[in-house]
């Protein structure tokens, strides 16, 4: 593959990851993993994922120019935000107590990696003020755990 595009088939979101797997020739799951570390390090990730989806056309696309590559590539995002929405607010609102709190868990699991990523720069180990976001790890942490235990 001599020039790069978004994967139609490997996707989860836009096929950027996909995509970029197929044109550097390794996993996708790798580039994925990369995408969700360069994320929590000052959103660079997730700047870097919409940007390519923005402008990377998928391997199919029939757009002639950039400016049609854009305009399909956007209403393509805006497709995917209202597909996603309904099943956010459906499983924020579950019934199921259990479920609202692994989402509340992965959430606090999320929140404090990025926030202790971003404060490794510092001796944060000399300062208790800065752990408190393993404190939110933790939190996160035994959520998900007991709530995975209770599904077996």
């Amino acid at each position: 593959m001599d020039r790069l595009y978004r994967s139609d088939t490997d996707q989860i979101i836009g096929g950027v990851c996909g995509g970029l797997g197929a044109y550097l020739r390794v996993d996708p799951l790798i580039v994925r993993l990369a995408f969700v570390v360069l994320a929590m390090i000052h959103g660079i990730g997730l700047v870097a994922y919409i940007l390519l989806w923005l402008f990377v056309p998928t391997m199919h696309s029939e757009a002639k120019d950039q400016e049609e590559i854009w305009r399909q590539n956007v209403a393509e995002m805006k497709e995917q935000l209202h597909s996603l929405g309904p099943q956010i607010h459906k499983a924020a609102n579950s019934q199921q107590p259990s479920q609202r709190m692994m989402i509340i868990g992965a959430i606090l699991v999320g929140v404090g990696l990025s926030v202790l990523l971003d404060n490794l720069h510092l001796l944060w180990w000399f300062s208790l003020g800065k752990l408190w976001p393993l404190l939110l790890i933790a939190l996160g942490s035994a959520i998900l755990l007991n709530n995975l235990k209770d599904k077996r």
